[in-house]
């Protein structure tokens, strides 16, 4: 009696090409389980699209039971998503280069300026189905029909009856040895796997290994080779656009994949199998039919009762079907070439480890000589001030904004305030936002995640998490972009920090001083700089004051310079002589204490040992300022008289320098405003 019919519904999805060279093409997609459409530029898509800003291989839509998904083949030029409620959505490490799509979402492929727009409709209907065996009673899976399998329980058993056929122990006996003799390293290992794999399963033309990593275990194809003698699939690929070229003019890793049905039917069943007559069983499969595959056989990298990863061979050249022995074989190498996998793997890993390990003792053993830098060095009104504000604010954990001119020893004012706080036991970290281009600083502030971005292999520590539990000083602040700055933002409220690719965010209990040469209210006040964050960074604002408005510490400066690099150069030097010191104190210094340092340096290098330094080995642009007192010209009598006629000339010179502001000349001389006033009343001015 056959059973009644019932009515059910289902989404009929389709896509429209609303732009570029094929616009105004449509397409249905299949309604079958594990039913795709692959997309891209080589002719063998089921939706080519011609545009050459589109990789050969530029990516696939496939039902994933009620889901239909789009991945990016890692193309060229990349891929979004415009759903259809606004927001775009790149399609790119941070998911997995999968999104799911839903009605009314375009698919922008391509070039981001001009991409092809491909419309996604999904339209619910009526169908009739019939009650009776599903097609999984009867053998048929989301991948067709499996001829043959062999679950993971098995695999022991499976090994004693493999074993028993001399001719292939003894091949396998030979494949130990040779993946032994390939050592630790991983691609060589893979290379030693799919050699004995050749040789063990005569029929084999394509090998794809897929490894599982991270969390959540996620299977990317990790190594793909053709037999030797076989043409790779997808010759005609053009290698100057696909970013997966060799560089030779021949496309290697885009047309050799696993299959992701078949690698999902290995996991969920715990299985090898074996599928015969691929091109018609798997006929619904994109991945499949792009590469013509005659047969497969997919077995698990097992290791007891854990599946590693999965090995999938294909016949792409010969119409002959795999075998249950080839299955058998297959699975017992898989076993051997497990654990030499997960040896070469764990190496890698420990290699990658002892690495980071010697950089970061690298990185401590600079920041324990940070922590034997002198204090800074200075007895003029201005510095005192400066150390007394120093002392403030160092035993708390506000947030400290140090504004000064290039070359005032910011850092040097910033690890003051570290190595005398509390968190003096952890690190001191800096960094130079202007020295770090604006797509990397971001990963180097909050770390990242593997695969993130091209070329993030492994997971990375950002500079936060270094310097968790001590303080991170962010010199020249103001060159952060706007979107970085929200992301710090987030760090000063919330105490957390997100790395590249994560999910997930991470507490950190870090200290911020952050320092600029810029006036942050006027790039405020013009936009390039966010209100909200200059508020949280200047708690408690720090300004150094330049070289020119400390003179008295000039000498101070200049002969601890000139003990340094004498003791460098191991050349003894008599000093300085006090007309070369009085040009000192009066150049203007634009480039401040590093440009004073840089000047000593040059006159140790220059004068001869046990000689004293004279003017006239000063740079030409200082020896202007020997005028100076020539323009004075102080009539002759008492030293006190000369001495007052000299204070008030220079008194009247800097306030007209400050267009009469007595505030900022006071500033300037490095006194008071009253005691400014006090001289002027004394002068009669």
């Amino acid at each position: 009696m056959i059973p009644p019919a019932s009515t059910s519904s289902v989404a009929l999805q389709s896509l429209e090409v609303l732009s570029g060279t094929r616009r105004g093409v449509k397409l249905t997609l299949g309604t079958a389980a594990g039913s795709g459409v692959s997309i891209g530029r080589a002719p063998q898509n089921q939706l080519m699209l011609a545009d050459d800003h589109l990789s050969s291989e530029h990516g696939q839509i496939f039902r994933e039971g009620d889901r239909v998904l789009f991945r990016d083949f890692k193309s060229t030029n990349g891929s979004r998503v415009l759903r259809k409620s606004g927001p775009l959505v790149p399609v790119d490490a941070s998911c997995g280069f999968e999104v799911e799509l839903h009605e009314g979402d375009q698919l922008l492929l391509g070039d981001p300026q001009n991409p092809v727009a491909v419309l996604f409709r999904s339209e619910s209907t009526a169908m009739l189905s019939s009650a009776g065996p599903s097609p999984g009673d009867s053998g048929e899976t989301e991948v067709g029909r499996v001829l043959a399998r062999r679950a993971l329980a098995e695999a022991e058993a499976v090994a004693g009856k493999v074993e028993r056929d001399p001719q292939v122990a003894a091949l396998l006996l030979a494949t130990t040895k040779k993946l032994g003799r390939r050592g630790l390293d991983l691609q060589a290992v893979f290379e030693g796997l799919a050699d004995a794999a050749f040789e063990l399963v005569p029929l084999a033309t394509h090998i794809a290994v897929e490894l599982g990593d991270g969390p959540d275990g996620r299977m990317a194809t990790v190594f793909a080779v053709a037999r030797r003698g076989e043409p790779k699939p997808d010759a005609k690929t053009d290698a100057k656009t696909d970013a997966k070229s060799d560089g030779k003019g021949e496309a290697k890793a885009a047309p050799l994949r696993a299959s992701r049905a078949v690698v999902r039917r290995v996991l969920q069943e715990r299985a090898a199998v074996l599928i015969a007559n691929a091109a018609q069983d798997l006929a619904g499969v994109a991945s499949i039919m792009g590469a013509r595959i005659q047969s497969i056989l997919g077995v698990p990298l097992w290791e007891g009762d854990d599946i590693r990863g999965v090995i999938q061979v294909d016949n792409r050249a010969n119409s002959a079907m795999f075998k249950e022995r080839d299955l058998e074989v297959l699975l017992v190498l898989a076993g051997l070439g497990t654990l030499a996998i997960e040896n070469a793997r764990l190496h890698q890993r420990l290699r990658m480890a002892e690495e980071q390990a010697r950089g970061e003792a690298r990185f401590l053993k600079h920041s324990e000589e940070k922590r034997r830098a002198p204090a800074p060095i200075g007895q003029s009104p201005a510095m005192r001030e400066v150390l007394r504000q120093v002392e403030k604010v160092q035993a708390t954990r506000a947030t400290v904004c140090i504004e000064g001119e290039t070359g005032t020893g910011k850092e040097l004012i910033a690890s003051l305030i570290h190595y005398q706080s509390p968190r003096r036991d952890k690190l001191f970290v800096a960094q130079n936002c202007a020295a770090v281009p604006e797509t990397l600083l971001e990963s180097e502030l909050f770390g990242h995640k593997k695969g993130a971005f091209t070329g993030a292999d492994s997971d990375k520590k950002g500079l936060f998490e270094v310097a968790d539990g001590g303080t991170l000083f962010l010199d020249e602040i103001g060159e952060t972009s706007l979107g970085l700055q929200a992301k710090l933002l987030r760090v000063l409220q919330e105490s957390e920090i997100r790395p590249v690719g994560a999910t997930q965010p991470r507490k950190v209990d870090v200290r911020i001083v952050c320092a600029t040469n810029r006036s942050l209210e006027k790039e405020v006040a013009e936009g390039r700089f966010r209100q909200d964050l200059y508020y949280r960074l200047k708690v408690f604002p720090l300004r150094l004051p330049p070289l020119r408005e400390r003179r008295d510490d000039v000498p101070l400066l200049a002969e601890y310079f000139l003990k340094k690099y004498a003791q460098e150069l191991k050349k003894p030097i008599s000093g300085f002589t006090p007309d070369t010191l009085s040009q000192l104190a009066s150049y203007n210094w634009p480039g401040n204490v590093r440009e004073l340092e840089n000047e000593v340096q040059r006159l140790c290098i220059q004068v001869e040992p046990d000689h004293f330094i004279t003017p006239d080995l000063l740079a030409p642009h200082m020896r202007q300022a020997e005028g100076v007192v020539d323009r004075i010209a102080p009539k002759k009598g008492p030293l006190k008289d000369m001495l007052e006629e000299v204070e008030r000339f220079l008194i009247l010179q800097c306030l007209k320098e400050h267009d009469g502001n007595k505030t900022r000349a006071a500033e300037a001389l490095g006194i008071t405003r009253e005691g400014l006033h006090k001289k002027l009343a004394r002068f009669g001015l």
